[in-house]
């Protein structure tokens, strides 16, 4: 299956931070330890990169209702059934398995893409590059936080760092300081 999707800079985002080093296993521990959709950690980044505003319970409701079914009955189960083509199955060849599974990775990613370009239909402000760096990783974070604070997440020490993994691959030329005590407030909320 081939399908031709629209270019769409939300999904040129997402390959770009999902790509650096240590953010995917950052985005899966996460993911597994808080049942979250790492598509809407990346919406939320790319607005705030994008110097759009913070969004509203609103904005986040109307994510969401895309990413319930979508990500839950869709991605997910797909997800499940990569993962399980791991193991050994006496009766079906381990070529097989890999082959069968690497095309479910192939239709798991065009479902996060769709997911994304869904999201991205959503948006209905236009970006802001005139916004320093810092402001835009306030609004990233403050985003961040709506959701999180929606999933009413407990985070451990492990969680600030891979979103601080997250960010640092979001915004490679911040100052470091900028980082720290951005990641101290969040930490804080």
């Amino acid at each position: 299956m081939n399908i031709n999707f629209e270019k769409h800079p939300l999904w040129d985002f997402s390959l770009q931070v999902y790509g650096q080093n240590g953010v995917p296993s950052a985005c899966i521990a996460l993911q597994e330890r808080h049942t979250l959709d790492v598509n809407i950690i990346l919406l939320s980044l790319w607005l705030g990169y994008s110097g759009r505003p913070v969004i509203d319970q609103t904005f986040l409701e109307r994510v969401l209702d895309v990413s319930t079914r979508w990500n839950k009955e869709v991605v997910c189960k797909i997800r499940s059934a990569r993962v399980v083509l791991k193991e050994k199955f006496s009766s079906i060849p381990l070529e097989r398995c890999e082959t069968l599974r690497q095309g479910l990775l192939a239709l798991e990613i065009d479902c996060e893409h769709s997911e994304l370009l869904a999201f991205a239909s959503i948006v209905d402000t236009d970006p802001n590059t005139d916004l320093g760096e810092p402001l835009k990783l306030a609004i990233c974070l403050a985003n961040l936080s709506l959701y999180f604070n929606h999933l009413n997440i407990d985070f451990g020490v492990n969680d600030f760092t891979y979103i601080e993994l997250i960010i640092s691959a979001t915004f490679p030329d911040l100052e470091k300081e900028i980082l720290k005590t951005s990641m101290e407030s969040f930490a804080a909320l």
